[in-house]
């Protein structure tokens, strides 16, 4: 009888360790699949001019070559570049080209927009970029949209940086600029505490 015993004992202890086994290596290939969604949904970088040293935001008015770890860009397709010291003032921009654009640009006409990841200082597509608000990560111009080119960058800032949320390029409105500007955080009209 021991023998019996201890023969269909190890058996079930066998499988008790495949099926751990099983568990572990199935959760290992979702998070891998998670990841490779996510990478799915990244800005991809861009190659956009550089600021010259003369170059100054049509926004703000400061010279944005000093602020290289926050520039962002516009090429629009007749190739005028525009370049700011910051996504905020990008997408003052955008949102107001009439105020702003002495060009007398359209959105239709912008061709590349990008904005530096704030980790790997890398331009990236705005577009697709994601951005966290309300962090204790300011700007030259103060509270800042902090730009990131994927969900994984976007909470690791949140977690690292105390963000209170993060936005997509279709939820940035005016609002929310100005309230950047005062020091709120403001999302689909809603400020965040």
């Amino acid at each position: 009888m021991r023998n019996h015993r201890s023969h269909t004992h190890a058996p079930g202890l066998s499988r008790r360790w495949l099926l751990l086994g099983l568990a572990v290596g199935a959760a290992s290939l979702c998070g891998q699949m998670a990841l490779a969604q996510e990478g799915k949904n990244t800005a991809p970088v861009l190659h956009l001019p550089a600021p010259k040293e003369n170059d100054r935001c049509p926004v703000c008015g400061m010279f944005v070559a000093r602020y290289h770890e926050w520039v962002a860009t516009m090429v629009f397709k007749d190739g005028h570049v525009a370049h700011f010291d910051g996504a905020k003032d990008a997408f003052k921009f955008w949102l107001d080209m009439k105020k702003y654009d002495q060009h007398g640009h359209t959105q239709a006409e912008v061709k590349d927009f990008g904005v530096t990841a704030y980790y790997s200082v890398e331009m990236i597509d705005a577009r697709k970029a994601l951005y966290v608000i309300g962090s204790d990560v300011t700007g030259p111009m103060g509270h800042e949209l902090i730009p990131h080119p994927d969900m994984y960058d976007a909470k690791a800032f949140m977690k690292d940086h105390r963000g209170k949320a993060i936005v997509r390029f279709e939820d940035i409105d005016m609002a929310m600029l100005k309230g950047l500007d005062d020091g709120r955080f403001i999302v689909h009209g809603k400020e965040l505490k």
